[in-house]
């Protein structure tokens, strides 16, 4: 990873609450939208740091735009493409405060969203690592086409309690783009050049902490066209060359996502023996169970589509 590429702007706020990550390629079709929803956040007391991945399109003209205008952001470009793993983490080594939440380019916060994650995170008694509200799911002119019925809330004094409950609500992640406690985000490996590693981040902040899943209306909208990088990236080769242009993986995607599920187990610091051993059966069973709950989904809706169909 690069570490001097160039600030255009570095007149940063000093000790923000909250540090905001907003890695990107290539995203002039959406960017100003998401920089626009950001600054107009209830909340203000935070810094913005945009890392641009080389972009060549009109990307690093918003990005230069935006900075000028408000004191609170930074611009770093890449001067190559470092892959989205490394990008991610740079904007979080960046960073400088006690709450931290990674962007993207093509997504909205709604006014009230730091504010209430911030308010949770201060009234919360016991660590924990993320906050964050209800969310939908909006389509490229900003319609909403569905909201997201996944929760990894659990505040359980058990890890392996919390590791079942993430495991259960991976799909189109929304936790991700939520509020991170920063000390805890630091001791998880961050998202690796592999696919599906933000499944294995979510899994290590479940291990060290509690995950809170706010009630009340939407307040981030993720957007699902087909230039999202799940939507444009067709196969696991794709994807894993989005993560990190020079990854080479020799299992499959499930299987290398497994593997580092356990390493994070048995890796990660903080945990006990005996923890480790209950999280590891609980993630096996964790693992066939939701195999076993999305096969019947599948059973259901096939026979509720046959069904139909007898009776046209």
């Amino acid at each position: 990873m690069t570490n001097n590429a160039p600030f255009i702007q570095s007149d940063r706020l000093s000790n923000p609450v909250v540090s905001i990550g907003l890695p990107v390629y290539n995203g002039s079709d959406f960017l100003a939208e998401a920089l626009d929803a950001i600054l107009a956040q209830e909340f203000g007391d935070f810094e913005l740091i945009i890392s641009d991945n080389a972009s060549t399109d009109a990307t690093a003209e918003i990005c230069a735009q935006y900075a000028n205008l408000d004191k609170r952001i930074s611009v770093i470009r890449h001067p190559e493409n470092l892959g989205a793993a490394k990008n991610y983490n740079h904007v979080f080594q960046r960073a400088s405060a006690k709450y931290f939440k990674w962007a993207a380019h093509d997504d909205i916060i709604l006014p009230e969203f730091l504010s209430r994650c911030v308010a949770a995170f201060e009234a919360y008694p016991k660590p924990c690592a993320i906050v964050y509200p209800q969310s939908e799911f909006i389509d490229e002119t900003g319609q909403v086409v569905r909201g997201d019925r996944n929760t990894m809330h659990s505040t359980s004094s058990f890890p392996a309690a919390r590791v079942h409950r993430a495991v259960q609500a991976m799909g189109l992640v929304t936790a991700v783009f939520g509020l991170f406690n920063r000390d805890i985000l630091s001791r998880t490996r961050l998202i690796g050049s592999f696919v599906a590693s933000d499944y294995v981040l979510l899994l290590e902040c479940a291990l060290l902490g509690a995950v809170l899943h706010l009630d009340g209306q939407p307040l981030f909208q993720r957007r699902i066209h087909q230039n999202m990088s799940r939507q444009a990236n067709k196969t696991d080769r794709e994807v894993l060359r989005w993560f990190d242009p020079n990854a080479r993986s020799y299992l499959s995607s499930k299987q290398r996502l497994h593997l580092e599920f356990l390493k994070s187990i048995y890796g990660l610091d903080g945990l006990g023996l005996l923890d480790r051993q209950v999280c590891a059966c609980t993630l096996v069973g964790s693992l066939v169970y939701r195999r076993a709950r999305i096969s019947a989904g599948l059973w259901r809706r096939k026979l509720r589509s046959e069904t139909a169909n007898l009776g046209t």
